[in-house]
């Protein structure tokens, strides 16, 4: 009989069986299994089958990466060149899987892509990237956990703001918020949407949105100088990825 084919924990289990059968007690049914596998003794059989290579299991990571692809699609709804780019993505049929920005920009630029889509596809990688560094924190998502959710709605109103310019990125600056404060976020540049603040990571803030009353309580992410304090400073510093 070969030796290899058992385990120390068969072997007790075993040995379990024959002092019950056999009336005999634990060391010596440990004795008899050892000897008949072909061991000189139980101690024999210890050394031997402890001495056996250990196998190293990598824990498993069961919290599975979102795909920059599946980021994307859930921004199909932007009225911006993020929203655009999404779209494009899902009526592409031939749209790969890519883990780096570079392969990306290789693919667009081989399907003819404009420079403003190219553009586009940088800023998308990096608020991705920064989306997934977010998700990672243990501290963020403490943070996310015990944000308090209010009992009533927050009672500031959609606001359409008419004859606003937006600025170039290049001229936004962006505001000091923290978590629990008020503040104003606009996707078209014409309708400023109330949103509250949860977090900032120096990047990006963190908010939900308070109207329309049927959609409040999403959470979403956007630049700093995205989210604003009043209505017209929104709409003038729309989202634009």
């Amino acid at each position: 009989m070969k030796k290899q084919t058992h385990t120390i924990a068969y072997i007790k289990r075993q040995a379990k069986n024959l002092k019950k059968e056999s009336g005999i007690s634990h060391n010596e049914a440990l004795e008899s299994i050892s000897k008949t596998l072909g061991y000189s003794n139980w101690q024999h059989c210890q050394r031997t089958l402890g001495q056996q290579a250990v196998v190293k299991v990598e824990p498993v990571n069961t919290q599975l990466q979102l795909s920059f692809t599946d980021w994307l699609k859930r921004h199909s709804n932007r009225n911006s060149p993020l929203g655009d780019l999404s779209s494009d993505m899902m009526r592409d049929n031939t749209w790969p899987s890519y883990n780096n920005l570079e392969d990306y920009r290789n693919y667009l630029d081989f399907k003819g892509a404009s420079w403003a889509a190219i553009e586009a596809l940088g800023r998308a990688w990096k608020s991705y990237k920064t989306y997934l560094q977010i998700k990672k924190s243990p501290i963020a998502n403490k943070l996310r956990t015990k944000t308090p959710t209010p009992k009533n709605h927050d009672q500031r109103k959609i606001v359409f703001v008419r004859n606003i310019t937006p600025l170039h990125c290049a001229k936004r600056i962006a505001e000091k918020f923290n978590a629990g404060d008020k503040a104003w976020i606009s996707w078209d540049g014409r309708k400023a949407i109330p949103v509250t603040i949860l977090e900032g990571d120096g990047v990006h803030y963190t908010f939900r949105t308070e109207r329309p009353i049927k959609k409040s309580g999403g959470h979403h992410i956007l630049f700093l100088d995205e989210v604003r304090s009043t209505p017209e400073l929104a709409c003038m510093n729309r989202v634009t990825s």
